[in-house]
């Protein structure tokens, strides 16, 4: 009888464990439907009552962007909330934070998190950000193409080797970016040099098949902060290689000896209409990009050459040929060396472009009233110049390790003097991984000048509006 009474009451304990668990996964979302950062967004969002705030979260809840969330998780072995686990962060360092030039003192950790250029900006004399706003950290990745092609270089062990030039092969020779998944995938997932970690923001490039914007719009700001001249430019970019995500797929015909290709057409002021100007990199590293811009005052088209992309783009513009997507100076091991200068935390812009704009520009475009920071785990891959010759001495990028873009960039002039920051916000599609651009800012921190540049992503059309044209200097001359 007792040794029945004892089952009975085994039986018991267990019937209600299932009971409670059974409750907890009805009133608790189950991990495949959820991550961390979209538990802290709903609480966030309905603390917040923003509109722009209930659009972003939308995004994030779709079951899609849930699950290339935890795919990519699953490849990386972490995202950005594992890494926090990992750290200890101020009390105050959480979501709804608000920040002026006047309070920041009272923060004297903000420094750890705040690049010093960028503490200077706030509250400051030029180029002046009036406040910062703390959002919960996202989960960022690729496009479905790189995360297709990543998993089949690890299963398959297929090797991606360095050279001694400092560029990809496969192991019987041939160009790791023409061909096969390391075309479009992130080389090395857990890099150990800085060569690795360089070759990773390559490998995400813009992080799509083509980019169209139409139109963009740059502003010039003097030292005084006036608005000293607009520019409005139509620009698209094109993936060559193993293509999946638009249209057409596979290779582009005729790009056999190109890696990748941008193209601009600038719309306004009138004295500049006309001036477009195409480059495409080649695969090897014995060969300078084909660079060409067509001028239209002389009716001529010019051959660019390595010099030559240290150039402002335009007039008045703190924006070189070289700093196209951040950084776009060809690898180089003879020239450069690059190496992991350091890891941490940034607060930094979040790639929210597609809900809404990260950062509000005051009345005069040359200041901004509010910016948005989320906190974010980086790299700092420092790039130094051998040469002498390179308009950057140093170069510092804060690479994001889930989303292997940057997140924020200073450059050093050939003596030693700071020059230019970059800070951009993305405009990221969490549904399909892929992005496009919301906005940049660089600033000089030598002459006091700086750039603003608005995007217009077009999304829609993509595989009929970004053709072969735009990437032939004598055709895209004609444009308009």
């Amino acid at each position: 009888m007792r040794n029945k009474t004892e089952r009975i009451m085994k039986l018991n304990k267990i019937a209600a464990a299932i009971g409670f668990a059974a409750a907890v996964s009805v009133s608790a979302p189950a991990l495949a439907d959820t991550n961390r950062a979209l538990e802290e967004w709903k609480a966030f969002a309905a603390a917040e009552n923003n509109p722009n705030y209930d659009k972003w979260l939308k995004l994030i809840s779709d079951p899609k962007a849930i699950a290339l969330a935890k795919e990519w998780k699953d490849l990386r072995g972490y995202d950005a909330y594992d890494l926090m686990d990992k750290e200890t962060f101020p009390a105050e360092l959480k979501p709804g934070l608000v920040i002026t030039g006047d309070t920041k003192a009272n923060y004297p950790w903000l420094k750890d998190y705040l690049p010093k250029e960028m503490m200077d900006h706030l509250g400051g004399s030029w180029g002046t950000i009036k406040q910062i706003k703390i959002i919960p950290t996202n989960t960022y990745y690729m496009h479905e193409g790189y995360l297709k092609n990543t998993k089949e270089i690890r299963d398959k062990k297929i090797n991606i080797n360095i050279t001694d030039r400092g560029f990809l092969t496969y192991d019987d020779g041939t160009s790791a970016l023409m061909s096969g998944p390391g075309a479009t995938a992130l080389p090395f997932i857990h890099p150990k040099t800085g060569l690795e970690l360089h070759w990773n923001f390559v490998a995400h490039s813009v992080n799509n098949d083509a980019l169209t914007f139409g139109p963009l719009d740059f502003r010039a700001c003097s030292a005084d902060g006036g608005l000293e001249r607009e520019y409005s430019a139509d620009l698209w970019w094109w993936h060559y290689h193993n293509r999946s995500n638009v249209e057409p797929y596979g290779d582009i015909p005729g790009k056999e000896k190109y890696v990748e290709g941008g193209a601009i057409f600038f719309l306004e002021p009138n004295d500049v209409r006309g001036l477009a100007a195409v480059r495409q990199r080649y695969s090897g590293p014995d060969k300078e990009d084909d660079f060409k811009v067509f001028i239209p005052s002389l009716r001529r088209t010019r051959l660019l050459t390595g010099s030559d992309s240290q150039d402002p783009m335009a007039s008045g513009l703190e924006i070189t040929w070289d700093d196209w997507r951040g950084s776009w100076a060809k690898t180089n091991v003879e020239t450069f060396e690059y190496k992991i200068a350091r890891e941490g935390f940034i607060l930094a812009q979040p790639e929210v472009g597609h809900a809404y704009q990260s950062l509000t520009t005051s009345e005069d475009k040359c200041n901004w009233d509010n910016m948005e920071l989320e906190l974010r785990p980086i790299w700092v891959l420092e790039v130094t110049d051998k040469t002498g010759r390179y308009q950057y001495s140093k170069r510092e990028t804060y690479i994001d390790k889930e989303f292997f873009y940057l997140q924020y960039q200073m450059t050093w002039d050939p003596r030693g003097n700071p020059l230019r920051v970059w800070e951009d916000s993305r405009d990221w599609r969490p549904a399909t991984g892929d992005a496009m651009w919301s906005n940049v800012f660089v600033t000089n921190e030598t002459t006091q000048r700086h750039t603003t540049i608005e995007f217009n992503s077009i999304w829609e059309g993509r595989a009929e509006n970004v053709t072969e044209e735009v990437f032939d200097i004598d055709q895209l001359r004609d444009y308009r």
